[in-house]
């Protein structure tokens, strides 16, 4: 009887220390792919919905307005010091409009300004440049046709 003495686990314990085992690490791994995946997910854009330059042809005064959305899911940061602005130096007599509200995700914000000197039926270049609260920025190019009041 010297010989039946068995030394280690039974193998129902073997098993369910395995599955314990497979179990958390399975936990630790989702938990690692989905910080990863919702870091990695976010994008911060914009686009501009609609741009419209009205002019009087009598005066050559217009009235400039642009739409833009946040198609992302990272918020235009009002702050960004380098950023955020709207211009339009190579726009009738030039200018810019500067972006000093926080635009977040899915929503939709409006700027206008005056300008002066227009032609009506000239196709004028901007730019929009934005920040996001990432650190990220975005710069869209377009254009603009001067249009009759």
């Amino acid at each position: 009887m010297k010989g039946n003495f068995r030394k280690g686990l039974s193998p129902l314990v073997a098993i369910l220390l395995l599955i314990a085992i497979t179990v958390a690490a399975a936990v630790v791994v989702a938990g690692v792919f989905f910080n990863l995946s919702a870091t990695a997910g976010r994008r911060p854009s914009i686009l501009i919905d609609s741009v419209q330059l009205v002019v009087d042809p009598a005066t050559g005064n217009g009235l400039f307005a642009i739409t833009i959305k946040n198609t992302g899911d990272v918020g235009v940061d009002p702050n960004a010091i380098t950023t955020n602005e709207i211009d339009l130096s190579n726009v009738c007599g030039g200018g810019s409009i500067d972006i000093t509200v926080e635009i977040q995700p899915g929503q939709t914000q409006s700027f206008t300004t005056s300008l002066t000197g227009c032609t009506v039926g000239e196709v004028y270049p901007l730019t929009v440049t934005v920040g996001f609260f990432d650190g990220s920025t975005q710069t869209l190019a377009t254009t603009v046709r001067a249009s009759l009041a």
